[in-house]
């Protein structure tokens, strides 16, 4: 399955900053109509909005979800929708290029049956799609029904993924979103298996000559963690961050990367690959259906463990307790550090921590619990520090003094503090 010589298109040195269409596709709102809202006006408004507002301080990918494609041409390969985009992707790539961001796309794995009934014929080849598929019929994704797995001994499924991603990277792409992959996606047990179709992409991406981030998508399995490091940049660690109601988000969607974040925290760091814990939805208020506290412990928990930073917010109607959230220079740079921390304690209150190459290390306390206030405490003896230590918080960007032998915290339900832990000479 895997080649012998194969290099990722990308080396994802750190994670990826942006915006992802798909929480406004996602919410039951009137003012956002499903996958209908996804239009080249309304992603152009993000990106003047997020070149405005968040590019200043990193953030740079506007990211086109599902919703974008409209049928498939005479090879197979996916068209825009020209009814919301109607000078297709490859304008949108040049507007958003313009202002120095970049631009993802979603796709998935295996054959829609739409395409298996067309049947078309495999770009610089004599084969057609259904030649190159799984026989018996197998299913292709993660969503089972309705779905056709390819079969990469035939030497045309190569060819076809390869016309795909020479597609993308003429577009203008700069990242992929492929989704449904397996074992993940719900389905873990191998039935399905897309992995020979992830390295598939990898290589294809890798030879259009545009380096393409490779991120995987949803719930992947952390047994094959070696895989998705040695093929792609980054990966969905859990299912969907979204509530697919009246708000973006909740707080047990949150609250549920903890517990994911303790499985895979050592499979992420340069040249490995990040843990994607999904949209960051933490800049529209009430939208967001989060208090302003879970907003904090969100993205406190998305730069302790480097995830990717993209909103999923309308980013023209941000507040600003939401912007100031998003550009906290000293909590990006944990992100951007690229070093996830680990657990120190795990239960109700949480300790997770990480140390950086000057000594000092960045520690994050969490008060889980739903209705105390509680002190959430921290001891030398746990970090491997001793002596006199200054406490600095990275959210308000003030010194809090020198402590001897621990760092105690009182926190409201679903609150949480960040600090930098500095050890002072004796």
């Amino acid at each position: 399955m895997q080649p012998q010589v194969f290099q990722k298109a990308a080396k994802a040195p750190k994670p990826f900053m942006g915006w992802s269409s798909w929480s406004l596709e996602a919410v039951r709102s009137p003012s956002y109509n499903g996958e209908d809202w996804l239009t080249a006006e309304h992603v152009k408004e993000q990106a003047d909005a997020m070149h405005r507002l968040l590019q200043p301080y990193g953030y740079l990918y506007i990211n086109l979800d599902s919703g974008w494609k409209g049928g498939y041409d005479a090879f197979g390969r996916p068209l825009p929708d020209r009814k919301k985009f109607p000078e297709g992707i490859a304008a949108i790539a040049r507007y958003v290029h313009r202002y120095g961001q970049k631009l993802g796309i979603y796709y998935t794995v295996g054959i829609w049956g739409d395409l298996y009934q067309a049947n078309p014929q495999i770009l610089g080849t004599s084969a057609h799609l259904r030649d190159i598929l799984v026989q018996p019929p197998t299913p292709g994704n993660g969503w089972v029904n309705g779905t056709y797995k390819i079969d990469f001994s035939k030497p045309a499924a190569k060819a076809y993924i390869a016309s795909i991603a020479q597609e993308f990277a003429n577009w203008g792409v700069d990242l992929l979103k492929l989704d449904g992959v397996t074992p993940g996606s719900d389905h873990n047990d191998l039935s399905i298996d897309n992995r020979a179709e992830v390295a598939a992409w990898a290589q294809a991406l890798a030879h259009t000559g545009r380096p393409i981030w490779l991120e995987l998508s949803w719930n992947l399995d952390p047994h094959y963690a070696d895989f998705w490091q040695r093929y792609a940049n980054g990966w969905r660690i859990t299912d969907d961050i979204d509530r697919y109601g009246p708000t973006l988000t909740s707080w047990p969607q949150v609250k549920a990367r903890f517990e994911a974040a303790a499985r895979w925290y050592q499979n992420a760091g340069p040249g490995k690959g990040w843990n994607d814990f999904d949209s960051l939805d933490i800049g529209n208020g009430a939208l967001d259906g989060l208090t302003d506290a879970e907003r904090q412990t969100m993205m406190t928990l998305w730069a302790i463990e480097c995830s990717p930073l993209y909103p999923g917010d309308d980013l023209t109607h941000l507040d600003s307790y939401g912007l100031r959230l998003l550009t906290n220079t000293e909590v990006i740079a944990v992100d951007q550090a690229g070093r996830p921390a680990h657990p120190v304690r795990f239960g109700p209150q949480q300790v997770w921590a990480v140390q950086n190459a000057d000594g000092s290390l960045v520690v994050a306390l969490f008060n889980l619990d739903d209705q105390a206030t509680v002190p959430v405490t921290v001891t030398w003896w746990e970090l491997g520090l001793s002596g006199p230590v200054k406490a600095h918080d990275l959210w308000s960007h003030r010194d809090l003094g020198i402590y001897n032998d621990r760092f105690t915290q009182l926190l409201a339900p679903h609150a949480c503090c960040l600090v930098r832990l500095i050890p002072q000479q004796n």
